[in-house]
């Protein structure tokens, strides 16, 4: 994302100005020796920077409260393929939107989040406010209201490319 912004300030520039110059000289045609073979820059091809667990954890929160609101489950399960609570979770949400139902829910605002453990576990305790949820399991079921409020979540990830996967996710007592 970066790199397209820098080229597009860079390109922006001098096509600015060439609107604003005199017409273009015609040169002479090139040699007609082959161009040496470069090789690629170190900015060619931009390493992605790598995500931080916590910025992975926060994205994963607001997949998650997506896919209660839209019913899409596919992009949630991607962050955490081999979840099985995510799996569980995913499937409720399934069962809701295939009946007809639909969920509202404003997601969760994360209060407090840190690491849990020795630093290679990759386990994260987080402490969440979680807004009141209103969802109907039919099209023409009666609307249910969970309350909302404070929750504590344990989330273990992995490191995968520049980024996580979740390998589980839990709701802690307290």
């Amino acid at each position: 994302m970066h790199v397209r912004r820098i080229l597009a300030l860079a390109l922006a520039g001098p096509l600015l100005l060439a609107g604003c110059s005199d017409p273009e000289p015609i040169l002479p045609d090139p040699p007609t020796t082959s161009p040496s073979p470069t090789t690629p820059s170190p900015t060619d091809s931009e390493t992605p920077e790598q995500e931080s667990a916590e910025d992975f954890i926060r994205r994963w929160a607001d997949e998650n409260q997506r896919m209660f609101v839209t019913g899409d489950t596919e992009r949630f399960l991607s962050l955490g393929p081999d979840c099985d609570d995510c799996k569980r979770i995913a499937e409720t949400v399934d069962g809701i939107y295939d009946g007809g139902g639909s969920v509202e829910w404003d997601g969760w605002k994360i209060l407090n989040l840190a690491p849990r453990g020795a630093p290679s576990a990759n386990a994260f305790r987080f402490v969440v406010r979680s807004a009141p949820t209103r969802y109907r399991e039919t099209a023409n079921g009666p609307w249910k209201q969970l309350e909302g409020g404070r929750g504590v979540q344990l989330i273990v990830l992995k490191p995968v490319d520049s980024s996580w996967q979740v390998l589980e996710s839990k709701e802690l007592p307290g």
